[in-house]
């Protein structure tokens, strides 16, 4: 079924959040609303409540005018959302889910050749759900994360989108110890960029995700990619995490005048600086064939309760710090095994990944 939005006035003015919602719930047995060329206006989130249901946009434009009040919330099972442009009027950062511009609850949701420019929140909030897809979106403008995954996001896959100028991560996958964990999800083939406070890509007690030919340039304070779990958001550690074949480039370069001091993180960052107890640990991590270039930090860091690390085949150049380094190591097993870096100076590696095998 495919309910058209004749008779919607998209004239950049009018508030139609009203049709909007009584368009999405006609389609009770699933449908599409195909939004033509225009700018919708809405003043509240929008939902699509029916399973199997899709909107999509033909050079149609979604526009949020309340900061408070923007999601589109993807809550039946199967649900799309497919080559819109969306919006919105932001004031200054929240944290609702209502803050959001987009949120996927229900199983199996696509997300799919969207712009999203400006959320009060997260451009794409995951929340909880499963079989989701998150494809060749352009996210930017965001007052927080850009794509951020919580609450139990399992069997995701997220790629060839393209996130900048977030207000908090590009890209992230976060399991607070007050919800189920996250995880069972491929980030592959995205593009991040200009994160001026946060991390490009960001496993915060994440589990079994693999993270691979994504290309990161650009943050101001933070790492490229981190794999860590967070005392003060009260995560579970991380574990089973694949980092390969990913470019990252620019890290921790903010402005001399900024007035935030960088973090001190690497390129690629593994840290669980805070870890008493083997939960709270980062475990089994695999850092392979990565390029990493022009950080004003170290190429790769390994801090505090971080174990079984292997680090392989990375080429790491232009470095400001260290190539490799560990520190304040608290597990007995830091590296599993690190061989046949490329690097600038031997002098740069623990003596563990010297030479080679």
């Amino acid at each position: 079924m495919r309910a058209h939005a004749r008779g919607i006035v998209g004239d950049g003015r009018t508030d139609v959040t009203d049709t909007l919602q009584a368009a999405l719930d006609s389609l009770s047995g699933g449908g599409t609303l195909l939004l033509e060329r225009g700018v919708y206006v809405h003043s509240r989130c929008l939902v699509l409540r029916h399973a199997r249901t899709r909107i999509v946009g033909a050079h149609a434009r979604l526009h949020a005018v309340d900061p408070g009040r923007m999601c589109i919330r993807l809550e039946g099972d199967h649900t799309e959302l497919r080559d819109l442009e969306m919006t919105a009027t932001t004031i200054g950062r929240g944290l609702a889910i209502e803050q959001a511009r987009v949120v996927v609850r229900g199983r199996g949701a696509r997300v799919v050749g969207n712009r999203i420019v400006g959320a009060t929140s997260a451009g794409i909030w995951v929340q909880g759900a499963q079989n989701f897809a998150l494809v060749g979106n352009h996210v930017s403008a965001t007052l927080a994360d850009g794509i951020h995954n919580s609450e139990g996001a399992t069997y995701g896959y997220i790629a060839r989108n393209v996130t900048d100028r977030t207000g908090d991560d590009g890209i992230a996958v976060v399991s607070y110890r007050s919800s189920a964990r996250s995880g069972r999800i491929l980030i592959e083939d995205n593009r991040v960029s200009d994160v001026p406070l946060a991390r490009g890509i960001a496993l915060v007690g994440a589990h079994d995700v693999v993270v691979r030919r994504n290309h990161v340039e650009g943050t101001g304070r933070a790492a490229g990619i981190i794999v860590t779990r967070e005392d003060s958001y009260d995560t579970y550690g991380a574990s089973r995490i694949v980092v390969v074949d990913n470019v990252v480039s620019k890290v921790a370069r903010a402005p001399s005048s900024s007035p935030v001091e960088t973090t001190g993180q690497a390129s690629i960052d593994v840290n669980a600086h805070v870890a008493p107890t083997s939960e709270l640990q980062v475990r089994q991590v695999l850092i392979s064939r990565n390029v990493l270039a022009n950080g004003l930090t170290d190429g790769i860091r390994l801090l505090g309760g971080v174990c079984d690390v292997t680090i392989t085949r990375n080429d790491i150049r232009d470095m400001k710090g260290q190539a490799i380094v560990v520190a304040d190591p608290a597990c007995r097993t830091v590296l599993a095994h690190c061989a046949d870096n490329t690097v600038e100076a031997e002098h740069a590696l623990p003596p563990v990944c010297r030479g080679r095998e």
